[in-house]
């Protein structure tokens, strides 16, 4: 399998997982060194990184809707709205780094507002 593919692999594993909060399954394409920069928190290392996903998907996360994926070599782009209990969704942007079928970098941007507004 081509870097491209793997990390393909990997990308789809971690949103499947997630969705389906199989945490398990998500530490398999974590690699133990994994950095996660996103607007809601950092995490480094895999137990870390496991405990925010974790976090999010048992507080907020309701749904993951994917639009669309883009993998270029050790590199994936994927455009996914964030559903919540709380809120409209949240469109959000995800940047993975893999090698060798490990994500080893994450970066994740979205508008958290909506999160924080107070019911009127």
């Amino acid at each position: 399998m081509d870097q491209t593919e793997q990390t393909r692999t990997a990308a789809t594993t971690y949103f499947d997982a997630w969705r389906d909060r199989d945490f398990d399954r998500l530490r398999t394409v974590l690699a133990p060194d994994v950095e996660f920069v996103g607007v809601m928190g950092t995490a480094n290392g895999v137990d870390e990184c496991l405990d925010g996903l974790r976090g999010m998907a048992e507080s907020i996360m309701t749904d993951l809707v994917l639009h669309a994926r883009v993998i270029d070599g050790q590199d994936a782009i994927t455009w996914f709205d964030l559903h919540t209990a709380q809120t409209p969704p949240l469109p959000t942007a995800n940047w993975s780094h893999a090698e060798n079928g490990l994500i080893t970098r994450i970066r994740v941007t979205f508008d958290p507002r909506p999160l924080f507004d107070k019911p009127k």
